[in-house]
């Protein structure tokens, strides 16, 4: 990361009861050992932005998915969330 870099990128894997979300959530970079988990955790607004996102409906795994280049998920509606490698 350069010295200006304020944000670190990290695709993530999210699931509501209905859908699954495939994006970039960009947290602050505070230090080296500062994870998603931490990020979370600490998390105070209503809703997470996800941004370069597939969107698919729960149980359609074997279909692409719709691309979105911005979409703000109901924290109060996440089930899951997890780190993902890139697609």
């Amino acid at each position: 990361m350069g010295e200006q870099e304020t944000h670190q990128r990290v695709r993530v894997l999210v699931e509501t009861e209905k859908r699954t979300f495939v994006g970039n959530v960009y947290m602050p970079v505070r230090n080296e050992r500062f994870r998603l988990s931490d990020h979370l955790n600490s998390y105070d607004k209503e809703f997470l932005c996800l941004a370069d996102v597939r969107v698919k409906d729960r149980g359609q795994e074997h279909r692409p998915g719709e691309l979105r280049e911005f979409v703000a998920i109901s924290v109060s509606s996440i089930t899951y969330v997890t780190p993902v490698d890139e697609d």
